[in-house]
């Protein structure tokens, strides 16, 4: 009886596993952006379609360090104003207009 019950339990997880595993498994999708750099996606994240360098990096192996040309402001802009804010109250405590 214990035995029949155990296995049902084992076939049980091992369905449920297979299932999860079969879910998790997704095609990789690449894209390139408007300055040529292309990634690909995967189920952990983005990552570099190419390795940023090739062959074997050594001491000698020189890296151009670009400094960002965009100040903080022009990469990162702030929303546009509302046209209202609602009053602020105890449920509410962001974007709104405190009371007069």
């Amino acid at each position: 009886m214990i035995r029949t019950i155990l296995a049902a339990a084992a076939a049980t997880l091992l369905g449920v596993a297979g299932q999860a595993s079969a879910q998790t498994v997704q095609q990789d999708r690449s894209f390139t952006d408007a300055s040529g750099f292309r990634a690909v996606e995967t189920p952990e994240g983005y990552a570099p379609a190419a390795p940023a360098i090739d062959g074997p990096v050594t001491p000698a192996t020189k890296v151009d360090f670009v400094p960002q040309t965009l100040t903080p402001s022009e990469a990162f802009p702030p929303p546009a104003p509302r046209k209202i804010y609602p009053p602020c109250s105890k449920q509410r405590r962001d974007e709104c207009q405190q009371r007069k």
